[in-house]
């Protein structure tokens, strides 16, 4: 499984029927090039540089991701609309192959991604307990339904992001409460987003947003 997410910033002001309009062509394009999966849905309210909208596709492999991009539904509906500074301010762009992964997506429910540029001595054997110890989480954080973390294959916006961390929650209230208070978050995973913490690996500036399901997502 292969998968792209757009984290759409629209421009300031606006109209609310210019914004579905948005949203009908990001839907309309994931059925025009047969992307396997598709959310196109609202960031709620709490996110950090979230966007305002989530675009996240599923592919069954790289190539039919690049069979995608390439193709002339893509060129006629997708790039238009994200060269169009009118309706889209700024947008984080990653593609990435299916990393690890585990749980089962509930049927409607919130989802939620963080990009993550490990840029701080990003050595490997860092960025592999790094990874080892954010995917150990959902072992902990029983709110966490489904989950997947990634590494980027393509990567672009405000950082050139190196990780793709995805979960799936029954409601925002497993998000807001059991992950982000649970100690293995906060006094185990966070160090490497520390700047004073000598294990600091994550530059501070992170994507963090979150919206609503009436599909899984992950599984």
């Amino acid at each position: 499984m292969f998968s792209l997410l757009r984290v759409v910033q629209l421009a300031a002001n606006l109209a609310t029927d210019v914004r579905g309009e948005v949203e009908g062509t990001l839907r309309a394009a994931a059925d025009a090039i047969a992307a396997e999966r598709a959310l196109v849905a609202p960031t709620l309210p709490g996110v950090w540089n979230g966007g305002d909208l989530i675009w996240r596709l599923s592919f069954a492999s790289e190539s039919a991701y690049h069979t995608a991009r390439a193709s002339d539904a893509w060129r006629r509906r997708v790039d238009p609309l994200f060269a169009d500074r009118a309706r889209i301010a700024h947008f984080e762009h990653v593609a990435f192959a299916r990393g690890a992964h585990g749980g089962a997506s509930p049927a409607s429910g919130v989802y939620r991604v963080a990009l993550f540029c490990a840029n701080q001595r990003p050595t490997p054997a860092r960025l592999r307990q790094f990874a080892a110890e954010t995917a150990a989480m959902p072992r902990h954080v029983r709110a966490i339904r489904a989950f997947q973390l990634s590494a980027a294959v393509e990567a672009s916006g405000v950082r050139p992001w190196t990780h793709v961390w995805e979960q799936e929650y029954d409601d925002l209230a497993g998000l807001t409460g059991p992950y982000m208070l649970h100690p293995c978050h906060w006094s185990q995973v966070d160090r490497w987003f520390d700047p004073e913490d000598p294990d600091w690996l994550v530059d501070t500036t992170l994507c963090h947003t979150f919206s609503a399901t009436r599909a899984p997502v992950l599984t």
